[in-house]
């Protein structure tokens, strides 16, 4: 069987290993992939430049050139307002069925399966239930029993159940890097992988808040491949791709100490390149901090998003990190000299200008190489939405906008409105020039609030602040990003480049 992946912006990792469970099965997989340029969902949006870069017409030519048996989308809610898009035109070329699987069409299916352009919806995790379809179609009849996946069928929507979670992350094959290897910087670049899949935490804004209640009962949630599986992994792609850096995509990374322990000076031993991270500030002591360091860790990220505690605790249940957790994480790290950004989130329920200010008094006192600013972004199902409806922030019809995939994204200001908006974009310009300015002035510009004048610096100089600081601290996202960007340019330009994986 034939299956064509259309993605967009980014790597993904849940279609590298789906791909490599149907290869394995002698299934043919292709990928057509849209770059995304100046509107990548994640950080950069600029609309004129978008329209100009657009590459919608090339992902559908790619489509119809792949022939496939069946397309399959994986989709966040950043994403699903574009992936209906892209299906129905390819709807429009092609007579092909289209399956929808990821975190959206997880948490709202169906919403996602009465969509014209969408003829089944995987739920969950989808490498068993997606070659238990493949193979139905090479058996010349599909299998409408499938557990995760819902069809339609003679007018009517088959809801099969959810099978139970995988125990064994070591019995799945390793992700197909070569899929996207020629589109994403893999070669002599960074190595994106997991270790573990599930979160121990139910942060209420997180999708993994949505992904407990689903699985609830069907199995271990946390799972954690061994230690010698994931360096077996590393062994082989370091071979074929030479890598410079490894980047650890784990919700929690070292959640797990005993793990950790084992991991972690073989890592040093066997791969020994720079990494990073993302991890909680309670986890972090000076015994772990210092494994961090010696085995190569250049960087952390903490996703701490406020510094009001009750905030923290009663809205966004992160009751695992307390004020003392994070001070202490951050003392760790500078002493240790260990690279960290820090997350903020505006818009949470029931805070303002003085919770937003109190956060970045702190963000902007520290020694932290980058500061990550997002507007809240409400997912289907989670609790803030919830919380959010239950007091009035949000109304049903903004509950079915964020369904639909019609939500403004936080790159836009998300949910933010009036003064609160203008506060997030004066202080995501702070964010951006804080790391090149004196820490005591950026502190009095909080204080004072003439951070607020910086509403009005232009946004493309305030990139440029941030490319600036992201070269002196040699930031490996930037230059990513800017290797990312520099090679689709060229791309659409007429220039030859050699793909990534030639390279």
């Amino acid at each position: 069987m034939k299956i064509t992946f259309v993605y967009m912006g980014a790597e993904s990792l849940a279609i590298e290993y789906l791909s490599s469970v149907l290869k394995a099965r002698g299934h043919t997989v292709s990928l057509a992939f849209d770059p995304a340029l100046f509107d990548d969902k994640q950080y950069l949006s600029l609309p004129m430049l978008a329209k100009v870069f657009s590459a919608r017409k090339r992902v559908i030519c790619e489509v119809a050139a792949a022939k496939p048996d069946l397309v399959a989308f994986s989709v966040g809610t950043d994403i699903y307002a574009w992936a209906l898009s892209t299906a129905q035109d390819i709807k429009k070329a092609l007579d092909v069925p289209v399956i929808f699987g990821g975190v959206h069409a997880t948490a709202v299916p169906e919403r996602v399966i009465a969509r014209n352009c969408v003829d089944m919806v995987c739920l969950g995790e989808g490498e068993e239930a997606l070659l238990e379809l493949a193979d139905s179609f090479d058996a010349g009849a599909i299998n409408y029993s499938i557990n995760n996946i819902w069809f339609k069928k003679n007018g009517q929507v088959l809801k099969n159940p959810v099978r139970a979670l995988a125990a064994d992350l070591d019995r799945l094959p390793f992700p197909d890097k070569e899929l996207f290897a020629g589109v994403i910087p893999i070669k002599n670049g960074k190595y994106m992988l997991m270790t573990s899949r599930g979160c121990p935490y139910k942060c209420t804004y997180c999708y993994n808040d949505v992904l407990k209640d689903f699985y609830a009962g069907l199995g271990k949630f946390v799972r954690q491949r061994t230690p010698d599986n994931v360096l077996e992994e590393l062994r082989v792609m370091k071979k074929r791709y030479n890598y410079t850096s490894v980047a650890f995509m784990d919700d929690l990374f070292v959640g797990n100490k005993a793990w950790f322990k084992e991991f972690i000076p073989k890592y040093r031993a066997e791969i020994n390149l720079p990494y990073s991270c993302m991890t909680s500030t309670n986890v972090i002591d000076e015994e772990t901090a210092l494994a961090l360091r010696d085995s190569g860790c250049s960087r952390l990220q903490f996703g701490i998003q406020t510094m009001h505690e009750p905030t923290r605790v009663n809205v966004l249940a992160r009751n695992f990190e307390s004020t003392e957790h994070i001070k202490r994480a951050i003392r760790i790290c500078d002493k240790m000299g260990i690279s960290y950004s820090l997350d903020h989130i505006f818009g949470i329920p029931y805070e303002g200008a003085a919770e937003f200010e109190l956060t970045a008094e702190f963000f902007v006192s520290t020694r932290a190489d980058r500061l990550c600013c997002y507007a809240l972004f409400y997912y289907p199902k989670t609790n803030i939405t919830e919380i959010a409806r239950r007091h009035g922030i949000l109304t049903d019809k903004d509950i079915e906008d964020i369904e639909e995939g019609r939500g403004k994204l936080y790159v836009y200001g998300s949910s933010l409105k009036g003064a609160d908006l203008k506060i997030f974009y004066a202080l995501r310009k702070l964010y951006s020039v804080a790391p090149l300015l004196p820490k005591k002035f950026n502190r009095y510009l909080v204080k004072s609030g003439k951070y607020k004048l910086l509403r009005f610096l232009p946004r493309f100089a305030a990139l440029f602040c941030e490319v600036i600081s992201a070269v002196s601290t040699r930031h490996p996202r930037a230059n990513d990003y800017l290797r990312y960007y520099l090679m689709h340019i060229f791309r659409r330009g007429g220039f030859k480049t050699r793909p990534y994986n030639e390279r």
